[in-house]
């Protein structure tokens, strides 16, 4: 890896841990150069604005989970449950690798909900996403077993998903505190579960 490259990858990771703590609004980029280790000046040779600072993580965290997913919408012979469970693995993968991913976004949905709206409205590939996966799991109420909870509306579907997968990972601190830190067993414990929500999903899809 470059030294380019390595100072970027830095940069950018601090500055996650500081939207993490403080808040897109809240945080200045002297912060965000202190965290990294950097001076300002060198701080604005990469990034000049703090938000294109938060673009290039957002647009790093959809560019690294979108080309996991995207094959597996692509697919013409899947059933929509064949297609979620896929799904499900993908997301939990990711989100083992990329802990911190759920704190950055939750936090920023709290706080600044507008910055993550243009950011999605303004990509093509996330809008192309989200596209698919509607074309998946809405548009058929004979996809939901008859389940009284999607009667009204299957969109309901897509942020219920979202939540189980995510919750966990959001009290991911809780978990270590309750397994003092074992990776084995906080391991154990997100696959299972991974598990467990395949399990309540194949309630949902016939």
């Amino acid at each position: 890896m470059s030294e380019l490259i390595e100072s970027e990858v830095r940069i950018i990771e601090s500055a996650k841990q500081v939207f993490i703590e403080k808040g897109f609004e809240k945080t200045k980029m002297q912060d965000i150069a202190e965290k990294a280790g950097i001076t300002r000046t060198n701080l604005n040779y990469y990034f000049r604005t703090k938000e294109n600072l938060f673009f290039s993580i957002a647009d790093q965290i959809f560019e690294s989970l979108i080309p996991r997913v995207t094959p597996i919408l692509d697919e013409k012979n899947s059933t929509p449950k064949e297609v979620v469970y896929k799904m499900v693995d993908v997301y939990c993968d990711f989100l083992q690798e990329n802990r911190t991913v759920p704190f950055f976004i939750i936090s920023e949905i709290n706080r600044n909900p507008q910055l993550i709206l243009e950011f999605i409205s303004n990509n093509e590939k996330i809008q192309t996403y989200f596209e698919k996966i509607k074309s998946i799991v809405l548009p058929k109420k004979e996809n939901f077993n008859g389940n009284p909870l999607f009667d009204k509306s299957a969109v309901e579907l897509v942020p219920l998903i979202y939540g189980l997968v995510f919750s966990p990972y959001l009290l991911s601190p809780i978990v270590n505190e309750i397994y003092e830190g074992d990776e084995d067993e906080i391991d154990r414990f997100f696959e299972s579960h991974r598990e467990n929500l395949k399990i309540i999903l194949s309630k949902v899809f016939a």
